[in-house]
């Protein structure tokens, strides 16, 4: 009786340990992560079973626990967008300005450009700088004088004034006062300069319109001025260019039209030009010419040459009488 109980007390003791066993298995089992059933995170770190290839985050992060921020990051590393972005290679900002490269006032600033030298005379006198160079350093009082411009070069100007004399100015690097670019030859024009007019070594200082009037006009001139010039080097073609045709022409033993330029030119030079035209031509003061009812006259009497407008208003010679003036006899 003694053992019976004694082993009813060792059977419930035992169920009592069973029951206790039960009741703590049931209590693991429902803690225990459902294989079928993983959270977001886990399967964002061991990467899709099925596929059985890991995610790019995996990857990166394998062993680290899951951060929103880490996984932020780690989804711009991957992210195609950023790793060939058009806005981070093409953006305006991001490349150098082309206005940088070819804007010329990038090239020149305003304090080169009115550093850099000027090339035109005028413009140069225009600053102010009234100084010559080495070559040209004349100083002293200022002189004026009115004439008609015969040659103009670069460097230097012919004037003819009205007592007949012709003179050469040296135009300097400093420039002058006045608008050279508007001179031309036949214009009648006041010179002002510094230095000696008779012996070459003047230098032009400023240059302005006469208000003297002769009744010529410019152009008027300016053929004499061709005429003169052409007679000077006996060019036979460049006098047959300035003729208009029929031309009476009066050589001493030839007094006749010449009807055409190739009629013309095969006379003999030495019969055109004679010493007496040759020199008259070369002496001849613009001043004294005038409008006769035969027209422009270069020369009283003989020698001389004649021009005139013809139907069509175009300038030519018309007459050359080419005889030397006659001896006076007493």
């Amino acid at each position: 009786m003694h053992m019976a109980d004694k082993n009813r007390r060792k059977r419930a003791a035992l169920a009592l340990l069973a029951a206790v066993c039960i009741t703590a298995g049931g209590c693991g089992s429902a803690k225990a992560p459902d294989a079928d059933s993983q959270s977001p995170a886990s399967e964002a770190q061991t990467g899709d079973s099925d596929s059985g290839e890991p995610s790019a985050i995996g990857q990166e992060n394998a062993g680290e626990e899951t951060n929103p921020e880490s996984t932020a990051d780690s989804g711009n590393a991957a992210n195609p967008r950023n790793e060939t972005n058009p806005g981070d290679e093409t953006n305006p900002e991001n490349i150098t300005n082309p206005q940088n490269i070819t804007n010329p006032g990038n090239k020149v600033s305003g304090e080169q450009a009115a550093s850099a030298p000027a090339d035109n005379p005028a413009a140069k006198g225009a600053s102010g700088d009234a100084s010559f160079s080495s070559d040209e350093s004349i100083t002293g009082t200022v002189h004026s004088i009115v004439g008609i411009i015969t040659d103009a070069t670069t460097y230097s100007l012919a004037v003819q004034v009205p007592e007949g004399d012709i003179y050469y100015l040296t135009i300097p690097a400093s420039g002058v006062g006045g608008n050279l670019n508007s001179i031309t030859v036949g214009q009648i024009v006041t010179l002002s300069y510094r230095g000696s007019l008779d012996e070459n070594h003047a230098a032009l200082v400023g240059i302005s319109d006469s208000s003297l009037v002769t009744g010529i006009y410019v152009e008027e001139y300016a053929f004499a001025i061709k005429i003169m010039n052409a007679v000077r080097r006996m060019d036979m073609k460049g006098l047959s260019e300035l003729t208009n045709f029929p031309v009476f022409l009066e050589t001493g033993d030839f007094s006749s039209d010449i009807g055409t330029s190739g009629e013309f030119e095969a006379i003999a030079l030495e019969k055109i030009f004679t010493e007496a035209l040759t020199e008259r031509m070369a002496n001849y003061n613009l001043f004294d010419l005038e409008y006769t009812d035969a027209g422009f006259v270069m020369g009283k009497g003989t020698p001389s040459i004649t021009f005139d407008v013809d139907d069509d208003g175009i300038l030519g010679i018309i007459g050359i009488n080419c005889n030397p003036a006659p001896v006076n006899k007493e």
